[in-house]
């Protein structure tokens, strides 16, 4: 049975010749929906579109591979039921080479066809993270080194150094070069935007700064709160006007109505700035004292009135503090500085540039920018699409663009350029969710989509929009909780959509019933306000607190709450690894609530993407390195000399010390390893420096990943490590430093001293990479993750936490403000009157963005309320009792502007929210502490209100509950019988033998490693076990995820990927296999990371070895094959002795590459695992029986003689012929 498409699904599906805007709401299946229109149009039998006729751009690599499978799968799928179809077999060809891509792949695609028309080399390499940070880092080096010799020819260059670079080393001045640089990135032309920043500050009287770009959404933002200033006033005379108001306050109320009008009625910054230099002091309300008058409502007015006070007040002090010329001023006396400073900002960018070019590097920012310069030229002033543009507009049919929420205005040209725009037809497709655009960090423009969904209309036209409404992933509490939330937090005006009908969330998925009990949205509160004397006596900090109540709350879901298991279609208990944590950041916040569920018996596992660089192993290894590049340096030396490779203790430490007080540390170890007296003190020092010496004497010969593994193996570490509590992961975290070391090698650094920098730089600019993943999807374990990671995912219990945790500000409190289109505001500085303001185009830019920032954060906290399928929770901890009651005064069917965008946190926007739609006037006792239960037409909640005697209270009460049951069990009377036919019947079932008990051990299938395993178990032990690791799934689904760094045992796949998809007929030089790297990469069959992994002069050797050459004129011949499986029956006793009867066994495997030479057949078997001494014996005998079932295989299969098996080590490499194992084969 076909899928069942909504009608605007099918509209979207089916609609044709038009651009097309798809705003699909979260959860209402997009991704499945663009594939089904792809699929209608490759197979439309009126009109058929091949898939390479198709430009599909996703937002990740492993988006586009998981798309390209789907449509894969799919056309086979439909070839299987027409196998004579010539277009089907057509495009599964085609598919394979079809442009379904990110849009950096895209664009590299571009580059790879024009290069000519920009002079650029075509064996460019993208720059590996780290080496970019430090190519970048030694360029504004030697700039500020070339600028300071100018300081003394240049006043301005003086002046400038006297107000910006203060401290003691450059690092702040730089810090604001490269943040203009990478800003500027962002724009389509970047020094054309250096010079609209410049221009901003051409303002030389009033008249230029009433006509400022910025000036209009300054004046609009100032305007939206007098709006709402008229609007509490208004409020508080209509409570005055009520029988028992506070009716003697009615005419100061007046007054100040008069005042908030007089300044609306501005509308110009002058008359303004007039309006607020007139505003006199606000009258004193009358203290005329009357019975009749509610206390409530008399202290409502006032803190309405003080709430107008103080806007008009902030409005005043923000904006209007001093006369309009005197603003003017300011920014003009600021113009000599930032003119310095985009100045350097734009030889940084010419000087970058040129180094890029010099080492033949691109960034992903280059990627986009020379793309851009191939496809787009100024015609007239205006961007018009270039020959190659035109060239890619005829190769296809139509432009499709996933998550076209996050593009920012460079991709939108570039896309653009290869429409047919110009030509007058319409053939762009976007799809996406503004309310789910949360990349501002990255500079994504969530307005372009705004401009559309603003301009497209449902109706049949050109440009028209489609909405998906329904959501096929949640409950209907769930999603009436969501609406019901944001129907009062989001507007136009802060979050750039306004949520009404068209934006709200409308049920699409079916759950059975049996299930659905108590899934209404929840709000757990924790008041730190509440018993204070005992939270500070408690020791724990809010986070911690906030911890232990969700702890409690997983208790009282796992086990008892039911979910819909989707595998089975049934409901089932909830497990650990039903529940997510989600918080707006990690660090700070994760481990600490990893920690407190641990402690409580509930398993967690935060998936941190930091911390990396912070593990002692990590920390210890990088000090030693730093040791090898620099004895000299002190605090490394006395870091390795303490730790366990060394084991000097804090005593002896303080002895070497203490017998020579000059002279630095570093001399004094060496002095005391002569002539100390302590001879197990010397004993130690010694062998350290005699290793040492021999680490340095391999450094200049020795590729960095191979001094590390040296390192690791002389010094015992990395066994020390992994014997260490958590050594599992420990090995991983070293494993990874390894293969960044792999990844630092393809980089144009060379040498142990810049990886040491590399590494450096890495920590200082936070490219931390997060301890490396050890777990599988399936563990049963409570995932806590950022929001951010979280997008395009779904789990059955949801806990929003952090609700209570301050937004982030910083980009609007730096030296500089910078903003897209109103470019960069600074300070008036006055360095010898020691005078420093903010500019008013600093405070507009600042306010701007302050509400833009807002406005993400109203995004970023649906993406994590629309997580949950079937039970949202959201979590707080914060003093509550004065918040509670300025919560509580809200009516109306949206909170005033004012009061969201001055929200601190989640909980400022979502209590408010939720208290406007209650009827009650306060809170209520409950079982679990204070509490009140919302209930509209829409949504239900249940809001609890905690304190720590609640926590402890719950907590006793568990204790006492596990303790109860341990004390049944061992108290139960085991010799007395409750139910007779009971025990006979259990009797009879422990009594019956099993017919087939001599099969019991014998497996169904077995794979060949865990042969080999069985193989090498009873040769060292006498005994047959198999010991055999869990395939490591990653945490994420790989459709959704990021591309991961390689680890471990993921550097074998990688390297059997690449060699399977190795052309052989491309060349054997450096050159020849990075550019098959970029291919694969291009096509998704590599990622980035991926491609760092593979060590390109090893895939070199192998292709120039004897073997190599082999390989190659096989796969000339058409005679190679590559990751051939095979199924393989084998009798049981041929593989243990103690397997009797006639039981076959399945063995599985898949053959790395095999390759006829005349009527037989040579087996290769590649290895890339570390090598101990003796590697090739050692890798014979572990591998030996690996071959040889192989072998057995292929001549099972072919019919043919396997003559020749080798083992093909790249860490030795060397080709190793495999010994004869088996006699019977």
């Amino acid at each position: 049975m076909g899928v069942s498409w909504t009608k605007e699904q099918q509209q979207v599906i089916e609609l044709r010749n038009r651009n097309i805007l798809v705003s699909a709401a979260a959860g209402s299946g997009k991704t499945a929906v663009l594939v089904e229109r792809i699929l209608t149009m490759i197979m439309d039998r009126a009109h058929p579109v091949d898939i390479d006729r198709l430009l599909i751009v996703t937002f990740t690599n492993a988006a586009a591979g998981e798309m390209k499978e789907r449509i894969r799968n799919a056309i086979g799928k439909k070839l299987a039921e027409e196998p004579g179809n010539i277009h089907l077999q057509r495009q599964l060809t085609l598919v394979h080479h079809a442009q379904i891509t990110t849009i950096h792949s895209f664009c590299r695609h571009v580059i790879g066809n024009y290069f000519h028309t920009i002079d650029l080399d075509p064996n460019f390499r993208i720059g590996d993270d780290g080496e970019m940070k430090l190519l970048r880092n030694d360029v504004v080096e030697e700039l500020l080194e070339d600028f300071y010799a100018k300081v003394r020819e240049d006043r301005r260059y003086l002046k400038f150094v006297e107000s910006y670079a203060t401290g003691k080393n450059d690092a702040g001045l730089a810090d604001l070069i490269f943040t203009i640089y990478d800003f500027s990135m962002s724009y389509p032309w970047p020094l054309k935007w250096l010079e609209e920043c410049r221009r901003a500050y051409e303002i030389e009287d009033v008249q230029g700064l009433e006509h400022a770009v910025w000036m209009r959404p300054l004046l609009e933002n100032v305007g939206l709160l007098l709006e709402e200033c008229e609007a509490n006033v208004r409020q508080a005379l209509e409570i005055c006007r009520e029988s028992d108001g506070p009716y003697m306050y009615e005419a100061a109320l007046l007054d100040d109505l008069v005042t908030v009008q007089e300044c609306q009625s501005a509308g110009t910054y002058v008359e303004y700035a007039d309006a607020f230099c007139n505003l006199g002091a606000f009258s004193r309300l009358s203290a005329k004292k009357d019975a009749a008058v509610s206390e409530e409502k008399r202290e409502q007015v006032k803190e309405i009135r003080e709430q107008v006070k103080k806007y008009m007040k902030s409005l005043q002090e923000q904006y209007f503090y001093q006369s309009p010329e005197a603003m003017a001023e300011d920014i003009r006396e600021s113009r000599e500085q930032m003119e310095v400073l985009l100045g350097l900002a734009e030889e940084f960018h010419g000087r970058f540039a040129a180094k890029k070019r010099e080492r033949n590097l691109l960034d992903f920012n280059d990627l986009e920018h020379m793309a851009l310069e191939i496809l787009v030229r100024e015609e007239d002033g205006k961007a018009a699409p270039t020959d190659a543009a035109g060239q890619f507009a005829d190769a296809f049919e139509e432009i499709m663009i996933d998550e076209y929420q996050d593009s920012n205005l460079v991709q939108e040209y570039i896309l653009t350029s290869v429409s047919r725009r110009q030509r007058g037809v319409h053939n762009v497709f976007m799809v996406g969710d503004v309310k789910q655009s949360i990349y501002r960090f990255r500079l994504a423009r969530p307005e372009l989509f705004m401009e559309k969904y603003a301009a497209y209309t449902t109706e049949e036209s050109l440009d028209q929009k489609v909405e998906l409404h329904k959501n096929f992933r949640s409950r209907s509490q769930v999603l009436a909780g969501v609406n019901g939330i944001f129907r009062r937090i989001m507007a136009e005006n802060l979050g750039n959509i306004r949520y009404d009908d068209a934006a709200a969330l409308y049920p699409g998925a079916s759950f059975p019933e049996g299930g659905g009990e108590d899934m209404d949205t929840e709000v757990l509160l924790l008041d730190l306000g509440a018993e204070e004397e005992a939270v500070e006596e408690s020791g724990e900090t809010a986070v911690e607190l906030e911890a232990r109540m969700i702890g409690q709350r997983i208790q009282e879901l796992v086990g008892k709450t039911q979910v819909l298991d989707k595998a089975t279609g049934k409901y089932r208990p909830a497990q650990y690894r039903d529940i997510v944590i989600l918080l707006r950041t990690v660090s700070g916040w994760a481990d600490t609530m990893a920690g407190i569920l641990g402690n409580m018996g509930i398993p967690a596992y935060t998936g941190s993407r930091s911390g990396y660089f912070s593990a002692v192993e990590i920390q210890t290894v990088l000090a030693l390195l730093k040791v090898v590049d620099n004895p000299e340096q002190d605090i490394p030396l006395t870091a390795v000399l303490h730790s366990p490779i060394v084991g000097v203790t804090d005593r002896e430490l303080a002895q070497i010390r203490s017998c020579c007080a000059e002279g630095t540390f570093s001399e004094v170890c060496r002095k005391y390893a002569e002539e100390g007296e302590d001879e197990a003190l010397k004993g130690k020092l010694k062998d350290f420096y005699e290793m040492l010496g021999d680490f340095r004497r391999r450094v200049p010969y020795t590729a960095m990943h191979e001094l590390l593994w040296y390192i690791l193996e002389k010094t015992g570490y990395g066994e020390y490590a992994a014997a260490t509590p958590g050594g599992e992961q420990r090995r991983a975290n070293l494993d990874m430093l390894a293969e960044k070391a792999m990844a630092y090698e393809n980089t144009s650094y060379r040498g142990l001293f810049n990886f040491v920098r590399y590494i450096e730089q890495l920590r200082k600019y936070d490219v931390d990479y997060g301890e490396a993943n050890i777990l599988g999807e399936e563990e049963d374990t409570v995932r806590i993750m950022s929001i951010h990671k979280s997008k395009g995912l779904e789990f059955p219990i949801v806990f929003a936490a952090g609700m209570n945790k301050a937004f982030n500000r910083q980009d609007s409190r730096g030296k500089l403000a910078l903003h897209p289109d109103y470019g960069i505001g600074c300070d008036f500085i006055d360095a010898e009157l020691r005078i420093k303001a903010p500019t008013l185009l600093k405070k507009a830019i600042q306010r701007q963005l302050i509400n833009d920032n807002l406005g993400e954060e109203l995004r970023v906290l649906y993406v994590a309320l629309t997580r949950a399928k079937e039970k949202l929770i959201l979590t707080g901890a914060a003093k509550l009792e004065n918040r509670m009651k300025k919560w509580r005064h809200f009516y109306g069917d949206t909170l005033p502007f004012g009061v969201r965008s001055e929200a601190g946190s989640y909980l400022d926007w979502v209590m408010p929210a939720l208290l406007m739609q209650s009827q009650e006037q306060g809170f209520s006792e409950t079982e679990a502490g204070m509490g009140i239960d919302i209930s509209t037409p829409e949504a239900s909640y249940a809001v609890r209100v905690l304190s720590i005697g609640d926590l402890a209270k719950e907590e006793a009460l568990h204790q006492i509950k596990s303790r109860w049951t341990k004390e049944t069990l061992l108290q139960w009377d085991t010799d007395c019988v409750y139910s007779e036919p009971m025990r006979i019947h259990l009797k009879a079932a422990f009594d019956a033998e099993y017919f087939w008990k001599d099969s019991m051990d014998i497996y169904g299938k077995i794979t060949v490693s865990e042969l080999k395993s069985m193989k090498q178990t009873a040769d060292r032990e006498g005994m047959y076990e198999v010991f055999t690791e869990p395939d490591v799934v990653p945490l994420l689904p790989k459709f959704v995820s990021e591309e991961q760094e390689a680890q471990g045992a993921a550097k074998g796949t990688i390297y059997h990927k690449f060699l399977e998809n190795l052309d052989y007929s491309m060349g054997e030089t450096v050159k020849d296999v990075g550019k098959q790297l970029a291919r694969l990469c291009a096509e998704g069959k590599l990622t980035e990371k991926e491609t760092e992994v593979i060590d390109v002069p090893k895939i070199v050797r192998f292709l120039r070895s004897p073997l190599g050459q082999r390989m190659k004129q096989a796969a000339a011949g058409g005679k190679l094959c590559r990751e051939q499986q095979f199924v393989l029956g084998v009798h049981a006793d041929e593989i243990r002795e103690s397997w009797t009867g006639d039981d076959m066994v399945l063995v599985q495997g898949i053959i790395d590459a095999y390759f006829y030479e005349g009527d037989e057949i040579v087996l290769v078997d590649y290895k890339t695992d570390y090598v101990p001494e003796g590697g090739v014996s050692y890798l014979a005998d572990k591998y030996g029986i690996q071959l040889e079932y192989y072998a057995q295989a292929l001549e099972r299969m072919t019919g043919k003689r396997v003559k020749e098996r080798y083992i093909y080590s790249f860490w030795l490499q060397k080709v190793i012929p495999a010994g004869e194992y088996l006699t019977h084969v």
